[in-house]
């Protein structure tokens, strides 16, 4: 399985999706159903698309389907939302890509060290976690659900023994 596509929200949609394409090493393309400035990021190989609406654009349930409006009261610029993204480009390139464009973008350790990634704040906002050839194997070797319920019963064995344990 995989996800078909997902839609972010930008101050610059246009702006936005050449970046996110030249990360992907894809192409930027209009996205119309989204609204006149609204635009698509794909990746090279076709397997990932990003639809970039303008911020305040939400969907709405419509009569016939979903529809794109603009919302008025849109407050804030920063979302309860972010996306993983394996990309073949490598780190340090993801990161210069995102520079350029004037975003924060920096190298994270999840976990402690689990596994690594590439954070970039597209316009400062909205996070998307890039994963590098390197990154992504190491990724999917430790973030599988046998692994992730360990770590749910490590952390349910912490939180039951910790009224054992002496106040700090």
């Amino acid at each position: 399985m995989k996800i078909a596509h997902a839609s972010l929200p930008a101050d610059n949609p246009k702006r936005v999706v050449e970046v996110l394409a030249d990360i992907m090493q894809g192409e930027a393309m209009a996205f119309p159903p989204g609204g006149c400035d609204s635009w698509m990021a794909w990746s090279g190989d076709g397997a990932i698309e990003l639809e970039i609406v303008p911020r305040g654009h939400v969907l709405r349930h419509g009569d016939a389907e979903g529809e794109w409006r603009g919302q008025a009261d849109a407050v804030g610029r920063h979302s309860e939302a972010h996306l993983a993204i394996c990309v073949d480009r490598p780190a340090e390139e993801v990161i210069a890509i995102a520079v350029a464009a004037g975003w924060p973008a920096r190298r994270c350790d999840r976990g402690e060290g689990l596994f690594q990634l590439c954070e970039v704040w597209v316009e400062g906002a909205f996070m998307l976690e890039f994963l590098d050839p390197s990154q992504a194997a190491r990724y999917h070797d430790v973030i599988t659900p046998a692994n992730w319920k360990r770590f749910l019963a490590m952390m349910a064995g912490d939180a039951a023994t910790a009224g054992d344990r002496p106040a700090a």
